[in-house]
């Protein structure tokens, strides 16, 4: 019985022409792909962070190969840290802070090179929630490790956003 139900559901869903949102976002970046990424002075870690994390993407999950030309290149795709910002959210009884919140704002950008219409663009955002040791000290370390949480979440975002962006054009 189980088997009869899970087959009818495959082929309705294959019948009716559904597609998952990947596929069309793999029809939106595609082919030789440069990626460009702005350093933000106060984030030039995290922003470098961020333009590896695209491009183990582009390899890992949209098939694409990296190109160091943007004249190279099918798909050119620009990325920004926007922001990230550090709050204090929750505190111990003797009112030290002990939780605190990475929040995260990533602009990405998309075109193909033969196309004369502009960038698509897409804003992701994500945090990560962390606590702080006995001694209530923010350390670098721990601040850092939040930011490349915060962004790694608001990453696996893209793929749904291109492919409903897909649609909208």
């Amino acid at each position: 019985m189980r088997l009869f139900i899970y087959l009818l559901l495959v082929t309705l869903i294959t019948g009716c022409g559904y597609k998952p949102t990947s596929y069309y976002a793999k029809r939106e970046i595609a082919g030789k792909i440069f990626v460009e990424s702005k350093i933000n002075i106060q984030n030039s870690q995290n922003s470098i962070f961020i333009k590896d994390r695209i491009n183990k993407m582009i390899i890992n999950e949209f098939n694409g190969i990296l190109v160091d030309k943007q004249s190279q290149a099918d798909t050119i795709i620009f990325v920004n840290l926007k922001s990230a910002k550090n709050k204090a959210i929750a505190t111990d009884n003797d009112g030290y802070t002990k939780t605190y919140r990475m929040s995260v704002e990533i602009e990405f950008k998309y075109k193909k090179a033969a196309s004369k219409k502009g960038y698509k663009k897409i804003l992701v955002s994500s945090y990560y929630d962390y606590t702080v040791d006995l001694d209530s000290v923010i350390t670098n370390r721990k601040r850092d490790e939040a930011k490349e949480e915060a962004s790694t979440n608001a990453l696996m975002d893209i793929f749904s956003k291109i492919g409903i962006r897909s649609f909208q054009q």
